[in-house]
């Protein structure tokens, strides 16, 4: 049975020089309690929790400096775009993954004959629901069925021809952490002109994105998973050079404006140059926490926070293979921090309830146990998962 004699000492000032190995002292929500439901929703650090206590108690006593939130989604955008490997001028600021897609898909005027698109049969809805949208302008849909819990990049070849003008997929699975091949299923859309949309919810935060990201035309992600925003309100869309060149930016407001605090009004209109002419309103709040939350990942180190969870990922999947709890069987190079484990019918939700009387936190999606691992995990989180499961 889990104990909850293990302790987390107080968080030092800041985590520079110090071991990634303990960098759950800075999350509270892991005394006591094994946490392996980023891939949900990320916990909330010390330091975030200071900073919307600060901001709250500001805003009750003198009211909101919303210009303190744009300039903390300035600094949030530069840190997403050191993150992934971008250009900041190449990321705009968006409220959610399926609003980036909605971006996307509005582009797409009636279809001429024989025009399609190809999406996953699988895919989250976020990523799933805006292109079926499409089929109402005549494009055909077509879905690819998924192969070891995504999509193979073989199957998604078969299904492009001239007429495929978009392929969305996740690149990471949320219900089996299938990590997509982007480069491969890239290489297939692109042979015939077609935008790569890429679901990051799972991905960016959680594992390296900047090599793949050449082969990417629209990469979306939300802030509430792996970027640690816990609160959600404010999401990341790098657009390539070409994808903005082509797009029009459908919801511009005064963001969208080459000095944003000179175009609250017209006649005129002048449209940033960046790709800050695709940002949304954003939520201030959201911004001054998402601003917070990336630097304790950018002060521990992007690498090296991507390093700890292939690390713990690996170590959880041989652990649950040596007490009988075989994860979905993936390559190495389909691998991600989530670590499913098929399990069959109403089995998955008492097993789920038996692991949180035991403090144990994952999910059950699509028929798996679902384990995510971020660097705020431990070995002796996984110790502690396997003596709460039956053996």
């Amino acid at each position: 049975m889990i104990g909850v004699a293990w302790s987390m000492a107080e968080a030092a000032p800041g985590p520079r020089g110090e071991d990634i190995r303990e960098a759950r002292r800075h999350f509270p929500a892991t005394v006591g309690r094994v946490y392996f439901n980023t891939a949900a929703v990320g916990l909330a650090s010390r330091q975030l929790a200071t900073t919307y206590h600060e901001v709250i108690d500001e805003w009750t006593t003198s009211g909101l400096d919303f210009g303190r939130g744009e300039q903390a989604a300035g600094r949030a955008r530069v840190l997403v775009a050191r993150l992934i490997g971008a250009d900041p001028g190449d990321v705009a600021l968006i409220p959610s993954v399926s609003a980036a897609a909605g971006l996307v898909a509005a582009q797409f005027g009636p279809a001429a004959p024989g025009e399609n698109v190809v999406i996953g049969r699988q895919e989250y809805s976020s990523n799933h629901f805006p292109w079926r949208q499409l089929a109402r302008k005549g494009y055909e849909v077509r879905q690819v069925p998924f192969r070891s819990g995504g999509m193979d990049p073989g199957d998604v070849a078969e299904r492009v021809d001239a007429g495929t003008r978009l392929v969305a997929f996740s690149g990471v699975q949320a219900a089996t952490g299938h990590r997509s091949d982007i480069p491969a299923i890239s290489a297939a859309a692109r042979a015939v002109g077609a935008l790569v949309f890429v679901d990051g919810s799972q991905l960016v935060g959680a594992l390296p994105v900047a090599g793949d990201l050449p082969h990417v035309d629209v990469l979306a992600t939300p802030d509430h998973k792996f970027l640690l925003n816990a609160g959600r309100g404010m999401g990341y869309c790098y657009l390539s050079p070409t994808a903005q060149e082509r797009f029009s930016p459908v919801n511009a407001g005064w963001r969208a404006g080459a000095v944003p605090f000179d175009s609250f009004f017209g006649p005129d209109m002048e449209l940033s140059t960046t790709a800050s002419r695709f940002d949304s309103s954003i939520s201030w709040l959201a911004a001054m926490g998402n601003d917070r939350a990336l630097t304790l990942l950018q002060d521990f180190g992007f690498d090296a926070v991507h390093d700890r969870n292939h690390e713990l990922t690996a170590a959880l999947r041989v652990a649950l293979a040596d007490a009988g709890w075989d994860p979905l069987d993936l390559p190495e190079r389909n691998r991600s921090t989530i670590v499913s484990v098929p399990i069959s019918g109403s089995r998955a939700e008492r097993l789920l309830a038996a692991l949180a009387e035991h403090r144990v936190v994952g999910s059950v999606r699509g028929g798996n146990l679902r384990l995510s691992v971020h660097f705020y995990n431990h070995e002796d989180d996984i110790e502690h998962l396997l003596d709460a499961l039956p053996r």
